[in-house]
């Protein structure tokens, strides 16, 4: 076993922000254009040497603390990789391509090519942490796969351009989502206010936000890949995703022009479509009714649910901050002011 590289740093810290979707989710899907925002809310990845070669994953959201050899990696991306092929070809279900978070993130870094790069040098620990709500909407499976081989990558002297990393990043995103549109990983590197369309992002002009709150209904009980394929087996009309299309053109120009009334129409106009489609469930549903009884309007802001109670992350504007506070109490929802990140990814050292 070779000694580590000199130029090699005791230890490599990056930071990702999550994101929300304000207006657009699954209509991106289906390449209508999405607007979706960095937060300040982050996964951070911590990478120092190991005697051990290979990788030793620590993640204690997941409760994963595991080593794992190169040829362990190397395998279970490419196992992945053919599972992910097979349900796309209509031979495998999307359940059955991950079946566990620490398989999922040893698999990321197996198909990124660190493999290649660790071969006859010392191993890595890699620590991942968020204070992002998983499961909710908030990009935290984007984040925390960007910000690990953002800081693995870096850590090793070879750092990833932006685009290097969203690719790296989505091609993880697809075992989950099915057929993942790459929007989370991008806006996620990126950062700021971006409209997003077919694999590419356009960065717009964000002015100060006031009265926007993220609300935490709950972790979903239907995946994000289980809702784009149940949405996917309705056969909508093309008509119906370009009238999100026209929806999300018309929040954009209101977050622009700061035009609050019209702002509140187009969210409501957009929640009534996600219900149409089937992804809000019954008791969202009822408490958005309650925040449009005061003046206000709100939406899902991520996959939703087509099962359950829980609808993951809701963007809410138009609202006084007391008024959204009480009926989240009363509801037993969390919830928190949105505050942009400008930056995307960020490397401390």
């Amino acid at each position: 076993m070779s000694s580590a590289s000199p130029a090699r740093p005791a230890c490599t810290r990056v930071r990702v922000p999550g994101k929300v979707i304000i207006s657009g989710e699954h209509a991106v899907v289906y390449g209508a254009p999405a607007l979706a925002c960095a937060i300040k809310k982050y996964a951070f990845a911590k990478v120092t040497n190991s005697n051990l070669l290979g990788v030793h994953l620590k993640v204690p959201e997941f409760d994963i603390d595991q080593q794992f050899s190169n040829l362990q990696l190397s395998q279970l991306g490419q196992q992945t990789q053919f599972r992910h092929q097979q349900y796309l070809t209509a031979s495998g279900l999307l359940s059955n391509v991950v079946s566990n978070p620490v398989e999922f993130f040893a698999a990321a870094i197996g198909a990124s090519g660190l493999v290649d790069v660790l071969l006859n040098q010392q191993g890595l620990v890699i620590e991942l942490t968020m204070d992002l709500a998983t499961g909710g909407g908030m990009g935290s499976s984007a984040a925390l796969v960007a910000a690990m081989l953002a800081a693995a990558f870096k850590h090793l002297g070879q750092p990833l351009t932006p685009k290097e990393l969203i690719s790296k990043t989505t091609q993880s995103e697809q075992w989950q989502h099915g057929r993942s549109s790459g929007l989370d990983p991008y806006v996620c590197v990126m950062g700021g206010l971006q409209q997003y369309q077919k694999g590419c992002g356009e960065r717009q002009e964000l002015k100060q936000l006031s009265q926007y709150f993220l609300v935490t209904t709950g972790q979903p009980d239907s995946s994000t890949g289980e809702c784009v394929d149940a949405v996917k087996r309705q056969n909508l009309p093309q008509a119906l995703w370009h009238q999100f299309e026209l929806i999300q053109e018309n929040l954009l120009q209101c977050m622009l022009g700061d035009m609050k009334e019209d702002m509140i129409n187009a969210i409501s106009a957009n929640h009534r479509l996600l219900q149409h489609i089937g992804v809000v469930p019954n008791t969202v549903a009822d408490f958005v009714a309650k925040i449009e009884s005061k003046g206000g309007a709100a939406k899902v802001c991520g996959a939703g649910s087509v099962v359950g109670d829980h609808g993951g992350l809701v963007f809410a504007a138009g609202i006084e901050q007391t008024h959204i506070e009480q009926l989240c109490l009363s509801h037993g929802y969390d919830v928190q002011t949105m505050v942009p990140d400008l930056e995307g990814v960020f490397y401390f050292d």
